[in-house]
C-alpha cells in the first residue's frame, strides 16, 4: 500500500489528448466577449440624424404650452430638436427632426414617442367627450321657436371654428318663403345663425330648385340649415307674425 501511494504520487503526469472542439469552444467564447470599451463609445458617440412623422393634429399637445414639453426633452437629452413649419405639412403630417450623437437621439427618440402617445391619447379623450356632450341650444328667439313647433331640433357635435361652405337645395316655389318679404326671414337667419347665405337669383336658376350657399362655423351652419327647411312649412304671413316688416 506505501509503494502504491508512492507510486501514484511520484508517478509524472499523465499528457492530455488534444481534442479540436475544446479549440472552438474557446474560440466561440472569445467571439462573445463585448468589443473594447473605446469602440463602444465611438459608436455611441458617432453624429446621426433620425425623422419622425406624426399627425398634425397632435403638434400642439406634443410642444405643449408655451413650449414646455418638447423644451424639457431638449433639456434632458442635449439632442436638436427641431420641429417642421406650417408651410412643411404636407397631408396633414409634420416632421420631426432629432440630431446629436446616437446616444443623445435614441433618447430623445423614446421621449418623442411617448410625447407622441400622451397626445393621441389626450385628443382621444378630448374627441369622446365633446361627442358625449351634446351643444347647448343656441339662445332663442321667436323665428327659433316657431321652428321648434314644426321640426325638432337636434344639437350639432361639431364645436370646431372652422369655417365651412354647404350647399342646400330649396324648390323655386318656397324661394319666396325663404327670403320672405324684403328679405326679412332670409336676414334674420343670417342675423341669428351668423352665417353669411347666398341664395341664387332667378337668372342663376336651372330646373325647378336653386341653391342656397350657407357659409360659417360647423354649428352655425347646421342651425342656419335648420331654420331655412323649417320657414317652408311655415304660413306666408310669418314675416308678419314676427314683426319683421
Amino acid at each position: 500500500k506505501q509503494w502504491y501511494q508512492r507510486r501514484v504520487r511520484g508517478s509524472p503526469p499523465r499528457s492530455v489528448a488534444y481534442r479540436p472542439e475544446d479549440s472552438y469552444s474557446r474560440s466561440r467564447d472569445r467571439s462573445r466577449s463585448p468589443p473594447p470599451r473605446m469602440i463602444v463609445d465611438d459608436f455611441m458617440n458617432e453624429e446621426i440624424s433620425k425623422d419622425i412623422q406624426i399627425d398634425d393634429s397632435l403638434t400642439s399637445s406634443i410642444i405643449g404650452p408655451r413650449g414646455s414639453r418638447i423644451s424639457s426633452v431638449r433639456k434632458k437629452t442635449s439632442a436638436m430638436i427641431k420641429i417642421a413649419d406650417d408651410n412643411s405639412v404636407v397631408d396633414g403630417t409634420r416632421k420631426i427632426t432629432i440630431s446629436g450623437t446616437m446616444k443623445e437621439v435614441m433618447w430623445a427618440f423614446n421621449a418623442v414617442k411617448g410625447l407622441i402617445l400622451d397626445a393621441d391619447e389626450e385628443v382621444r379623450r378630448s374627441s369622446a367627450k365633446e361627442q358625449a356632450t351634446p351643444h347647448p341650444l343656441p339662445n332663442s328667439n321667436r323665428l327659433f321657436e316657431m321652428a321648434q313647433n314644426l321640426i325638432p331640433f337636434e344639437s350639432c357635435t361639431d364645436g370646431s371654428d372652422e369655417r365651412i361652405t354647404k350647399e342646400i337645395k330649396i324648390p323655386n316655389k318656397n324661394a319666396g318663403m325663404v327670403l320672405g318679404r324684403k328679405a326679412s326671414i332670409i336676414n334674420e337667419i343670417r342675423s341669428f345663425s351668423n352665417c353669411k347665405i347666398n341664395v341664387a337669383k332667378d337668372n342663376e336658376v336651372e330646373g325647378d330648385e336653386r341653391t342656397v350657399q350657407i357659409t360659417g362655423t360647423p354649428r352655425d351652419v347646421h342651425l342656419a340649415d335648420y331654420l331655412i327647411t323649417a320657414v317652408q312649412q311655415m304660413p306666408r304671413d310669418t314675416p308678419q307674425i314676427l314683426g319683421l316688416v
